[in-house]
């Protein structure tokens, strides 16, 4: 009888650690939204964080992929163009704005910040950002 209650009691634990090791294996690649376990909140996605540099427009920048691997093999022209910021795509730049949660998507002002002349787009209006350099809400809020 206690022998089949122990074998009872360690079966939902093994399920329950399985789904945690299958969360975890979730590759970090791949686009997902977290959200905190404590209150429910969504939370950013530190590579995106990392990885990624929000302008002031809504754009979206990012170092150019090798650019510090095996310089020494690569060619010049390669380790010139390296060194420049490449602009994700409109669907990259809504995927993680998506990602991110609304304090990153409001403009942060920095002192010496050299990103400082990329911030405003001239001649250009943005999507997300309206001539008063607020950030418009892209999709209805769905109140269920």
């Amino acid at each position: 009888m206690i022998s089949s209650c122990q074998s009872l009691l360690k079966g939902p634990s093994r399920l329950m650690e399985q789904s945690f090791r299958m969360i975890a294996r979730i590759p970090h690649y791949e686009y997902h939204i977290r959200f905190s376990p404590k209150d429910g909140r969504k939370r950013p996605a530190q590579d995106v964080l990392d990885r990624f540099k929000r302008l002031g427009n809504g754009m979206w920048i990012r170092a150019h992929p090798g650019k510090s691997k095996l310089r020494y093999a690569k060619s010049d022209k390669f380790q010139e163009t390296s060194l420049f910021y490449e602009t994700c795509t409109k669907e990259e730049c809504e995927m993680l704005d998506k990602m991110m949660t609304p304090y990153w998507l409001r403009r942060h002002h920095y002192p010496n910040d050299p990103y400082a002349a990329y911030h405003v787009r001239h001649d250009i209006n943005s999507p997300r950002v309206d001539d008063k350099g607020r950030l418009l809400r892209e999709r209805e809020k769905v109140i269920y």
